[in-house]
């Protein structure tokens, strides 16, 4: 793992910003007094940590998870945080439904099969699946699709994406195709993969892997299947009846941890007002396939940007509250489960330990890669009253802010920040500067 320099200049604004947006103290002497208590060699220890090869990537179900949360939770001890009533060391405890999807499993049809976890995916569901149905292609599994077709009991076959210039990006569309493909009466939904910008071995090892059990409302299972070379059709008759199964499904119960603690405010009527700043500390863990990287070969995701950098930025912005109160209260919380669908904040945001009327900001800082280091890219930026303050934080540094709408892609609901949103409590992320989503981004 490297680490450039640039995300020193990144954790510090995010500290700077916590102040100036909320404190009346100079400019140039809150830039001072942070530079003096965050030298690269204090700032930079807590990303070089939890993005470490011994971490295994932080995955949330990983066990290694237990060693950042220690590592968080004792680094707000050792800067004299007080513990937010109703946690224990630091930590609110929860637990996680974990979906452990089995190895058996495939598409039959005729002589043809296509095995799960070789060109077959389980994506959706975690009941164990055992089907003979009626295949019927259906598109792009669109409503107009849909509305041309008699699917009721039927397997269905749809193509990824809304139409030809679709990549793999697709995958956002499947739920409202799974909806579809229900309210119809089909027993099964299948999407077929087609080169894109993730590969057929990322996705599954995605879905090959332990991942949380959501409860939804639709049972339907959905699958994928490798159609590269774009001949499934041609291989699988329309009509045919097949058999599609994924066997051998479990659950297990994962202990979790939010990791959290509070420096109590100066004014005596501000004081039960809190800032929350916020990042998550867990990422994806390791591959199921290792690949070369800078020359050896690797399977761990150090997740360093994501997110060991916004982590880093709330210990060292903790440093300094601890040390310089401001006149509200602040609340430092590191989330666990982002990556597996924002389960941490979620619970936090249903079973706040600071009454959630109390919160009245939150600055949550989440992170993918950067491809411009002379600017921050601010979600949410418009949305609330503080854009001037975080432009001029920003400025300080020698920064520009932009908002994610140039990306041209919807980031609000994609970090912790959403779920406290959702609540109410203005919330925007704080991220690396980001321009567009190339390769370096991906």
């Amino acid at each position: 793992m490297s680490v450039p320099s640039f995300p020193v200049k990144i954790i510090i604004v995010f500290v700077h910003f916590s102040i100036a947006a909320f404190s009346c103290i100079a400019q140039p002497k809150l830039i001072t007094q942070i530079n003096e208590m965050n030298s690269p060699a204090v700032a930079l220890a807590p990303l070089r940590f939890l993005a470490s090869d011994e971490l295994m990537g932080r995955a949330t179900l990983r066990p290694e998870i237990n060693v950042a949360a220690r590592y968080v939770g004792e680094q707000f001890r050792s800067l004299g945080l007080k513990e937010v009533p109703g946690t224990t060391d630091y930590f609110q405890h929860f637990e996680i439904k974990a979906f452990v999807p089995g190895n058996a499993g495939a598409l039959t049809v005729n002589e043809r099969r296509y095995e799960l976890g070789k060109n077959l995916m389980h994506v959706r569901g975690t009941d164990d699946v055992q089907i003979k149905a009626q295949i019927v292609f259906a598109g792009y599994g669109t409503e107009a699709d849909f509305n041309t077709l008699d699917v009721k009991g039927k397997i269905v076959i749809t193509s990824m994406g809304l139409n030809d210039s679709t990549s793999a990006d697709g995958l956002r569309y499947i739920n409202g195709k799974r909806k579809l493909a229900s309210e119809k009466g089909a027993v099964g939904l299948i999407e077929r993969y087609k080169k894109g910008n993730v590969s057929w071995d990322v996705l599954n090892g995605t879905f090959k892997s332990e991942r949380l059990k959501r409860v939804e409302a639709i049972s339907l299972p959905v699958f994928m299947i490798r159609d590269e070379q774009g001949d499934l059709s041609s291989l699988i008759p329309n009509g045919a009846s097949g058999t599609l199964s994924a066997l051998e499904n479990k659950i297990r119960i994962v202990p979790a941890r939010n990791v959290m603690g509070w420096v109590e405010g100066t004014d005596p009527s501000l004081k039960n007002e809190f800032i929350m700043l916020s990042s998550h500390y867990d990422h994806i863990g390791v591959a199921v396939q290792p690949k070369v990287e800078e020359g050896k070969l690797d399977s761990i995701y150090n997740g360093a940007r994501d997110n060991a950098i916004g982590t880093t930025a709330v210990i060292n912005a903790a440093r300094y509250f601890a040390q310089h109160p401001a006149k509200r209260s602040i609340l430092f919380i590191a989330f666990t489960g982002e990556e597996i669908g924002l389960v941490g904040s979620q619970y936090f945001a249903e079973h706040p330990t600071i009454p959630l009327r109390q919160i009245v900001y939150n600055l949550n800082n989440d992170n993918a890669s950067y491809n411009d280091t002379t600017i921050v890219t601010v979600v949410a930026l418009e949305r609330t009253s503080a854009m001037e303050d975080i432009k001029g934080a920003c400025t300080a540094y020698g920064l520009s802010a932009i908002s994610e709408s140039v990306l041209k892609a919807n980031l609000f609901e994609g970090s912790d920040n959403f779920s406290l949103a959702k609540k109410g409590v203005p919330a925007p992320t704080f991220s690396l500067g980001m321009r567009k989503f190339d390769e370096s981004i991906r």
